[in-house]
């Protein structure tokens, strides 16, 4: 995995983070957990900002996530239960995948950036925090 590669994975990553928890706010009912929620998109906001800038840096266009329009199926999966319990195993269903799929690409990189190594760590690192933050919610 080059640069462009491994910076457009935690682009799209960080993104759909935010996209997602956004479509799930209006379904949280504590407020505690909302607070965490808009924690989390801002931490995710950052680390879209920081790879984009990246990106550019380096000549290339940060891409925008495929959106599977994630408010339908937050909405699908909710129907019945709605609890924030529900919600942070969703969430952290999410994260737990991330995670996966992060040391994977970190393990894959050949690059020698120490930038993107360091952003695509942070990415971990906050997929793994939002895990431990969503389970006092379970």
């Amino acid at each position: 995995m080059k640069d462009i590669e491994l910076l457009q994975y935690v682009h799209e990553t960080a993104s759909m983070g935010v996209l997602g928890l956004r479509d799930l706010l209006p379904q949280v009912e504590s407020a505690k957990m909302k607070q965490s929620l808009h924690t989390q998109i801002h931490e995710y906001q950052d680390i879209a900002s920081d790879s984009a800038k990246l990106l550019q840096s380096k000549g290339s266009e940060p891409k925008d996530p495929a959106r599977l329009s994630s408010q339908a199926m937050a909405t699908m999966k909710t129907l019945t239960d709605s609890s924030d319990s529900k919600l942070a195993e969703m969430v952290i269903q999410g994260n737990n995948m991330g995670v996966t799929k992060g040391l994977k690409h970190l393990h894959d990189y050949q690059g020698n950036d120490p930038k993107i190594r360091a952003l695509a760590e942070k990415l971990l690192a906050t997929e793994q925090a939002n895990v431990s933050q969503m389970q006092p919610f379970l």
